[in-house]
Parts: structure tokens; C-alpha cells; sequence
């Protein structure tokens, strides 16, 4: 590298620190997540290939089963409000952390469409789950659900997507975040804390429950975090899917969709794209429902989900 680049990279570094700290962005360490810690955790943990993942596993075990896929950053828990009304209507209901998120482990990655897939089978075969199986996925969720399906038909019995990627394009904040080394120093120095400052912001509106923010806290705490959604953005195409969708528009899978009409982080408007691609798409449109849907309207999502999902 040039030495004036390696200067001008250094200084840039140097004022991101500088600036962020008077508004209370600043590094802070960050916690090893090993086996004892998870052990202290306590759960339940289930040992793959790529690392540990952290799971919940609720309802009769003889009973139809149903995968909830969270999305990009916020682990297991955004299914909290759902999960017992899905297994009080008779369902067996998995959910499980990404990994790099939640309790799982923090592999280096990278966190691309093979370890995403893996996770899922994974997730099928060390539970022994029958199949095919029920999946319902959330904003990125969603789009793996979707990856999954359409290498993996004969596993799915259907697919209910909440507001999922896959129809984004790639836009600026999210090219440049992906970007090495400036994208290192933005996520690091100002991502996680926004992502709290957001939580937190949502709890105090009444959008999300108050148990959010320190669940959210928590896990963000562990080294690997910012790592695991930045090499997500670099190597997995959440943002230009339609190709996979095609794919599973071309099999006898039910889908589903519920979306907000205001939702701004996977804009509404990619239902109509999805429609072309999906001809057995049904759905289900909340008026003036953000993207917090999943938790801010957890009653009507969970109505349209039990609605949707096949006995």
C-alpha cells in the first residue's frame, strides 16, 4: 500500500475515534464467548461443523414442526412473543442464533450462502427434526429460508417470510459498510452502539418489550459480533436474491409473506417484485407496519402466522 494511502487510512481512523467519543461511541472490549461461558449461559446448545449454535426447542416433539429464522442482527429472542401462542396452537417450535450472534459460536466465517444453508441442516439433522419441516423467516431470515429451500426442496414444507430480504439492491450505507477496513471502523466505532441507541429508543416508545434491550446488550458483549454481520454484508447477497426465489417459485412449496406497508429497511414495494417470481405467493399486508413488525405487532403477526402455517 502507497504510504500516503496507509497515512490518509491511519488519520481517517484517528478522527472516527476522535469525533465519536464526545457522543459516547467508543470502543469498548469485548468478552470471549467459549464453551465455559455458554455453559454459565445456560440453554440449550447443539455441536455442528462450523461451531456451537444456541437453541430453544419448545411444544411436543411428535407435533408439526416450525424453524423461525431470525434476521440480520438481533438474535432468537425477537421470536419471544410469538413462540408461545405457535406452540399453544399445537406446533413443535424451534429457534436457534445465527451463528456470530445470540450465544452461538464466532467463527471467522466467511459468512456467506454455504454457512447460512449449513446452519439449517444442521439445525434439521442434529435434532433429528421429520421432514419436510415448516420455516419461517424474518428480514434476512427470510432470504435464508428461501436459500435453503431452493437447494434443499424436499426439507420444506412451507415458507412464511416477515418482511424478507432478498429485493433490497445494494444501497449506499450498506456498499459502504461493506467496504474493508473503513467499513471495520464505522461498524465497530458506531454500529453496535446504534443498533442499541435504536433498541432502546423502541423500548421507550413501546414498539419493542423492555426485555429487548438488555438481551440485545448481552450478546452484542461477546467478541465476534461486529465481525459476523460485517463479513455478512461482504459475502452474502441479501440485498439481490431473486434469482432463489425463482427457484422455489418453480416448486409445489407454499409461501407466504407478511410485510408492513412503511416498512423502510426492506421496502414494502419488494412484494410485487417477489409476486413475479413466486406464483404460489400468498399474503399478508400490515397497514403502516414497520420493519419491527415481528415484535411491535407481535399479536397480529402471530394471527397471520397461525393463519398461514398448514396443520
Amino acid at each position: 500500500m502507497h504510504i500516503l494511502t496507509k497515512i490518509i487510512l491511519w488519520l481517517f481512523a484517528l478522527v472516527v475515534v476522535i469525533t465519536a467519543i464526545p457522543y459516547g461511541y467508543v470502543l469498548l472490549p469485548t468478552a470471549p464467548l467459549d464453551r465455559a461461558e455458554q455453559d454459565t449461559l445456560g440453554g440449550l446448545y447443539l455441536d455442528t461443523k462450523q461451531g456451537r449454535l444456541s437453541y430453544t426447542r419448545d411444544g411436543d416433539e411428535n407435533a408439526p414442526a416450525v424453524i423461525l429464522v431470525h434476521g440480520f442482527s438481533t438474535p432468537k429472542f425477537v421470536w419471544n412473543q410469538v413462540k408461545p401462542e405457535l406452540v399453544n396452537a399445537g406446533f413443535e417450535v424451534i429457534t436457534f442464533d445465527h451463528l456470530g450472534r445470540g450465544f452461538s459460536d464466532r467463527p471467522k466465517g466467511p459468512y456467506d450462502s454455504n454457512l447460512y444453508r449449513q446452519e439449517l441442516l444442521d439445525v434439521i439433522e442434529g435434532l433429528d427434526l421429520n421432514t419436510p419441516v415448516s420455516m419461517v423467516g424474518y428480514s434476512m431470515g427470510g432470504a435464508n429460508v428461501i436459500d435453503f429451500a431452493a437447494e434443499y426442496p424436499e426439507h420444506v414444507k412451507q415458507l412464511v417470510l416477515i418482511a424478507p430480504a432478498g429485493y433490497m439492491g445494494n444501497s449506499g450505507s450498506l456498499s459502504t459498510l461493506a467496504k474493508p477496513i473503513l467499513g471495520d471502523y464505522i461498524a465497530t466505532v458506531f454500529g453496535k452502539e446504534y443498533a442499541i441507541k435504536s433498541i432502546r429508543e423502541e423500548v421507550n416508545s413501546g414498539a419493542a418489550p423492555a426485555e429487548m434491550l438488555p438481551l440485545f446488550e448481552q450478546q452484542a458483549s461477546y467478541h465476534g459480533y461486529t465481525n459476523a454481520l460485517l463479513s455478512t454484508l461482504r459475502h452474502y447477497p441479501m440485498g439481490a436474491m431473486s434469482e432463489r426465489y425463482q427457484i422455489v417459485g418453480r416448486t409445489n412449496i407454499p409461501v407466504h409473506a407478511i410485510w408492513g406497508t412503511a416498512d423502510q429497511v426492506v421496502p414494502y414495494c419488494g412484494l410485487a417484485e417477489m409476486a413475479e417470481d413466486v406464483p404460489q405467493l400468498t399474503s399478508t399486508t400490515l397497514d403502516e407496519g414497520n420493519h419491527n413488525i415481528t415484535y411491535a405487532r407481535a399479536r397480529e403477526v402471530t394471527r397471520a402466522l397461525l393463519d398461514a402455517l398448514a396443520p
